[in-house]
């Protein structure tokens, strides 16, 4: 699955877990910790009204389940350290407010081990009798599906007409990514060899680096969606929805030239209806990155020529 751009994950998901706790809460109960002045304290920020305080964290995907759970269990363990240790900043950030709930939000996650560490911090929590602790005091997990009418909210705010500017992709830029890619370049060759236009090797050699180009391009637009979250996500969303039908389109009795066209042409006209906020040349980019990706992986694919 290698060259597909994974989810928010680092200061991005913490940016974008921020909003959505904000769109949760409102506001003027939920209170941000800025990180700049000596750290955050071991936590994100924290609702007045409801006594939860929230630390977010996203892994970098894709990875399997045992080492989503270990990288997660280990986050939570290292915070809720802090949570303990920072008794004196705590207690001046809080001020009167008992804390219930100390929350991990995390894009998702998928092993109930993380639930029963969750369980054995709590009682860890509780033994230490902090003076800014409830009585009814537990350790939760949630991730971003239980918060998809905040989400939804939010990637329908959006801004107006973001164009992010990349540099073209250099010969000397193909050749790096090139000399590290080997499997993606074969599948590739694999898949342009049987288009009836691309039989002469210079032809498909030089469509082969136009591919390489919408690609590496393309993620550098991806890269540089990252600073508006919202914008981001549903570009992710998009293309694995257009992702989602591309067997569909193989076995239609297209031609494959057809395919290419038809391909960039849907994820272009999604993009243009769910990212309303990006310019259009960007949407084109990001339109020949996905094909380009789903050239160099699995998901797109042509019919074998017809003998002679």
């Amino acid at each position: 699955m290698g060259g597909q751009s994974g989810r928010l994950s680092g200061d991005e998901w913490q940016e974008w877990a921020n909003q959505l706790l904000t769109c949760h809460h409102g506001p003027t109960d939920y209170q941000k910790v800025p990180d700049k002045d000596r750290g955050d304290a071991g936590l994100e920020g924290f609702c007045h009204s409801q006594g939860a305080v929230y630390q977010a964290y996203g892994c970098d995907e894709p990875i399997g389940v045992a080492e989503r759970y270990k990288k997660q269990r280990d986050k939570m363990t290292a915070d809720v350290g802090k949570f303990i240790k920072n008794r004196a900043t705590l207690g001046k950030l809080f001020g009167t407010l008992k804390i219930r709930r100390w929350v991990l939000l995390v894009p998702c996650f998928d092993s109930k081990e993380l639930v029963a560490h969750a369980a054995v911090k709590t009682a860890e929590v509780k033994a230490e009798k902090l003076p800014y602790v409830a009585d009814d005091f537990c350790i939760v997990v949630c991730q971003e599906d239980d918060f998809v009418v905040e989400r939804d909210r939010l990637l329908n705010a959006g801004a107006s007409y973001i164009e992010i500017i990349t540099e073209v992709a250099t010969p000397e830029k193909l050749s790096n990514w090139s000399a590290t890619n080997d499997a993606l370049l074969e599948t590739l060759e694999m898949k342009l060899s049987k288009l009836p236009k691309l039989q002469i090797a210079s032809e498909r050699a030089a469509f082969k680096r136009k591919v390489l180009g919408w690609y590496i391009e393309g993620q550098s637009v991806l890269e540089g969606l990252r600073k508006y979250p919202q914008v981001y996500e549903r570009v992710i969303r998009s293309k694995a929805h257009r992702e989602n039908y591309l067997a569909m389109a193989a076995v239609g009795g297209s031609a494959s030239h057809e395919l290419l066209t038809q391909a960039v042409t849907d994820l272009r006209d999604t993009l243009q209806q769910e990212a309303k906020e990006l310019h259009h040349f960007s949407a084109d980019k990001l339109a020949h990155e996905a094909v380009a990706d789903w050239l160099l992986r699995c998901p797109l694919d042509f019919p074998e020529m017809a003998s002679a």
